[in-house]
């Protein structure tokens, strides 16, 4: 079966892609998490507003390294599977809901306020990726029958 695999390229390519982004991502998520101990242990003013930021840093933090995690194990499951149509339909779920992860976001940085062009273009190109993963996982599924 490993020579019969149509989406082959598609899921290698964009598996490693999303590693590669994952990692950064929780760098970055580490680095907000650090940055929200920060505030909080230096908030020794009544005020608060130190810990406040600080604890939404937190969460941000967090959230960021959960959706990392899980393009991680989307990039690691790609590439493990790109070689084995028989298992894409793994691939195929985890793309589906990344593509309507991605189209949300999408959506709420269109109709958000303000000017957030790059960051519109960086969830298009997210989009983007995530079709292209589902099709090379759904081109693998389709493979077997």
């Amino acid at each position: 079966m490993e020579n019969n695999a149509p989406g082959r390229l598609k899921l290698k390519v964009t598996g490693i892609l999303y590693i590669i982004s994952a990692a950064i991502s929780i760098l970055g998520g580490l680095v907000a998490l650090a940055g929200g101990a920060f505030a909080v242990a230096a908030d020794d003013s009544m005020s608060g507003y130190g810990a406040a930021i600080g604890i939404v840093a937190g969460i941000v933090g967090v959230v960021v390294i959960v959706s990392a995690v899980y393009s991680l194990v989307m990039g690691i499951l790609g590439v493990k599977n790109s070689n084995k149509p028989e298992k894409c339909g793994v691939n195929f779920v985890l793309g589906i809901i990344m593509i309507v992860f991605c189209a949300i976001a999408l959506i709420l940085g269109v109709t958000g306020d303000g000017d957030n062009t790059s960051s519109i273009v960086g969830q298009v190109i997210s989009l983007v990726l995530a079709i292209i993963y589902t099709i090379g996982a759904k081109q693998n599924k389709d493979a077997v029958r």
